[in-house]
């Protein structure tokens, strides 16, 4: 298997089986879908590839696409992980406008850009065998199925935070920042809410629901000056190795499965904000401009599907069906987050709320006055 890149072609070995055969052979159809469905799979076969662009790395994607390989072993799946969530529809818009090739399926947190791509007339309105096992919530727009809910956790270095000091949620943590400080100047990281759509997300979410208290805090932490990242990678690489002390808002799917390092486990501690959890909405639907849409709905219909759910857990996503549990390598799900942190009323939800793209030049004006970002 190739090594771990921005773009990947993940695939078990019985791909490689000669003539073509087995893709075009016996499908196994999931029980309970419609019996038209074994005619989808195998014209998906026949199409025999499916290009995947996202903003998730190919550890998030390897045991979902395990999985669907031993379902369907006559497609090639190949991930794009772009650095943005807008990324994913720009890409997928300037191939469209000159008849290139271009992502089959798309999976991003970007609920205004999913808003505004389903506007464009771009999202294909396709109906899942497993729709009825999500809420309203879960497929905001037609043709739109959440894959996951991901949490914003606060994570610090245990060699620098004694246990005793180590936080319960935001409050706690900005008063541990400021309890250290000159020694954790420079030493804070977070995303920089300038530097993409993902960042201004988070912070605009927690704002939302903190209101002043929320600024009064970001405005301690802005005295220690916190270096900015544009990614969750770099942040958790930078507090284990202890250039950074701590982080909040770091992306939990980046730094839960780091954690099945026994050794990282022991350096990393983490914690969930109770005060206003937000949760990142990841939305998969399928372009009209898909050259290959059988094999996209195959894939769409998996990645809602509970063992899908289950797959994407153990990728390091939060699945967000209401019927998979945490547990088997799972380390939360949409439900037990809601659960640990006392309701939904702790919940800020990034979702599909147009206030999200309506204040976005009032609140990046006062977020950069804040951590005087020029």
């Amino acid at each position: 298997m190739p090594a771990i890149t921005r773009r990947s072609t993940l695939a078990l070995p019985m791909l490689a089986l000669a003539g073509g055969a087995r893709a075009q052979g016996a499908v196994n159809v999931p029980q309970g879908y419609p019996a038209e469905y074994r005619e989808m799979a195998q014209a998906a076969q026949r199409e025999g590839s499916l290009l995947i662009y996202s903003i998730m790395s190919a550890e998030n994607w390897r045991p979902v696409i395990q999985g669907f390989n031993a379902r369907y072993p006559g497609i090639r799946v190949e991930t794009l992980d772009l650095p943005n969530a807008r990324d994913t529809f720009e890409r997928y818009l300037a191939e469209r406008a000159t008849n290139s090739r271009t992502g089959d399926l798309i999976a991003t947190a970007d609920p205004s850009g999913w808003m505004d791509f389903h506007e464009r007339g771009e999202l294909l309105d396709y109906v899942s065998p497993e729709a009825s096992a999500w809420p309203a919530w879960g497929k905001p727009l037609p043709g739109l199925y959440t894959i996951s809910a991901d949490p914003l956790i606060l994570i610090w270095n245990n060699t620098l935070v004694p246990e005793a000091r180590r936080p319960h949620g935001f409050e706690q943590f900005v008063e541990l920042a400021k309890s250290n400080g000159s020694r954790w100047r420079n030493k804070l990281t977070s995303y920089g809410a300038h530097f993409s759509t993902f960042g201004y997300n988070g912070n605009y979410a927690f704002i939302r629901k903190t209101g002043d208290k929320g600024w009064e805090w970001f405005a301690e932490l802005a005295r220690l000056q916190p270096r900015f990242e544009r990614s969750g990678g770099p942040m958790t690489e930078k507090v284990t190795s202890g250039e950074y002390a701590a982080a909040w808002f770091v992306s939990a799917i980046t730094f839960w499965p780091r954690l099945n390092d026994p050794a990282r486990a022991r350096l990393l501690g983490w914690s969930f904000i109770p005060e206003a959890q937000p949760m990142m909405m990841r939305g998969v639907g399928i372009p009209k401009g898909a050259r290959n849409i059988n094999a996209a709905k195959l894939m769409l219909d998996y990645i809602a599907s509970a063992e899908g759910q289950r797959a994407f857990g153990l990728g390091g996503l939060t699945p967000a069906r209401p019927d998979v549990k945490p547990g088997e390598g799972i380390r939360h799900t949409y439900s037990s987050i809601v659960e640990t942190i006392g309701g939904d009323a702790n919940i800020s939800l990034v979702d599909y709320d147009r206030a999200f793209a309506r204040d976005y030049d009032s609140f990046m004006a006062r977020w950069k006055q804040t951590f005087g970002i020029r």
